[in-house]
């Protein structure tokens, strides 16, 4: 009796020796080969984009269903700011927004999600929603010092956050000009959604999802909550493995499931990524060894692993037991860089993101059949210069959303 022990992507397999082994051994690598025919991308520096006139730099904050990039221009200390989308390389000015306003979600219809800095001097920031060339100012609680628009529905329905001086945090859902405290009830304290505010964390039926307990790594538990009726459902840890504690919710899709992480504090660590299905079970999707902060999924239940502070590395999770290294599906990645973080996601599989060195851009997924090839475009590898606003703004977002893994 003896065994083969196979490491592919850093997940261990093991099958027993013989012609059945042999077999396993043979097909493992022809379903990852597979995949990776199957899933490659073509990699379009965002920061080439020609800019409007008195605009050095654009921060990208949602990619839509039909390609659409949606950024936010900046002068060089952001004091003068517009939204603009990208389509097919040509940057197309949206109507004119006030000094200072900041751009996160985006629904299929165009509605932006945002938020609009109103006391420069204080740094207070202000939830808003842009429609049509109109801004609506999402009114603030008492003691109100930063607010913003996590997520956006294709609905008009908005999850938004607002913080006081101390930092404690209010969840609200606003539509139709109506801001209403969303009741988390009894069994969710403490609620937390994804790192740097913006998520998939609303579904079109307006479920939302997220991540509740004493504390994210004292008893924490992911949760899926239907506002309308105050139904809630506690997201547990896979319950094959006592040394996973801790579970995260990170995203929703239209089918209600949620994605997220079950994994253990301690060590060794490993953290398990999969999908809560309607009736609570987690369904494992892939057991990885190093801590990422980040997942992301579409309606086709592609996964994206990110975030990985130290290794600047993300990771595409195509169906259960297999895990691709982004880089290495990119046909035309500018020397030098790397995909530390995707931010969205569309159901086509297109991607955007950001690298160590702040450099933006898009992942053009690829047909089957094009087998084009594409310019790899020259890229700064030197950290870009973030303006003092921003800085201040993911700060601020990543208090709300809490501390990394």
């Amino acid at each position: 009796m003896c065994s083969i022990s196979l490491k592919v992507q850093l997940k261990p397999y093991f099958y027993r020796c013989g012609f059945g082994g042999i077999l396993a051994l043979i097909l493992s690598f022809w379903l990852l080969e597979a995949h990776a025919q199957q899933i490659r991308y073509r990699y379009v520096s965002l920061d080439q984009i020609a800019l409007a006139a008195g605009f050095t730099q654009l921060y990208p904050s949602a990619i839509l269903n039909n390609g659409r990039v949606y950024v936010t221009l900046c002068d060089a200390t952001c004091s003068n700011t517009e939204f603009a989308y990208i389509e097919d390389g040509t940057l197309t000015v949206l109507p004119q927004v006030p000094p200072g306003s900041f751009a996160g979600p985006v629904n299929a219809s165009g509605t932006i999600g945002g938020s609009i800095l109103v006391d420069p001097v204080n740094f207070i920031f202000r939830a808003a929603i842009f429609k049509g060339g109109q801004v609506k100012l999402i009114p603030p609680l008492p003691g109100e010092q930063f607010a913003s628009v996590l997520a956006l529905n294709d609905n008009d329905t908005a999850l938004v956050a607002s913080s006081d001086a101390s930092g404690n945090t209010t969840y609200e859902l606003y539509r139709n000009g109506t801001a209403t405290p969303i009741n988390f009830g009894p069994n969710i304290e403490n609620p937390f959604f994804t790192l740097f505010g913006v998520c998939r964390c609303i579904n079109n039926n307006g479920i939302i999802e997220g991540t509740e307990g004493p504390g994210l790594y004292n008893g924490a538990r992911g949760f899926r909550l239907d506002p309308r009726n105050g139904n809630a459902m506690i997201l547990n840890p896979f319950p094959g493995d006592p040394s996973e504690t801790l579970a995260w919710g990170q995203a929703i899709n239209q089918a209600g499931n949620v994605l997220g992480y079950s994994f253990t504090p301690g060590l060794p660590y490993h953290e398990r990524i999969g999908v809560w299905g309607p009736n609570g079970v987690f369904y494992s999707y892939f057991v990885e060894t190093e801590g990422s902060n980040r997942l992301l999924f579409n309606d086709n239940n592609l996964i994206v692993i990110t975030e990985f502070f130290g290794l600047n590395v993300s990771y595409v999770v195509p169906g259960p037991g297999v895990r691709l290294n982004l880089a290495n599906l990119v046909v035309n990645l500018p020397a030098g860089q790397d995909l530390f973080l995707i931010s969205d996601l569309n159901n086509n599989g297109d991607m955007i993101g950001s690298s160590s060195t702040q450099a933006n851009f898009l992942l053009q997924r690829l047909n089957a059949g094009d087998q084009r090839v594409y310019t790899t475009p020259l890229v700064k590898i030197t950290p870009h210069a973030i303006p003092p606003v921003i800085a201040m703004m993911r700060s601020r977002l990543r208090q709300q959303s809490g501390p990394a893994k």
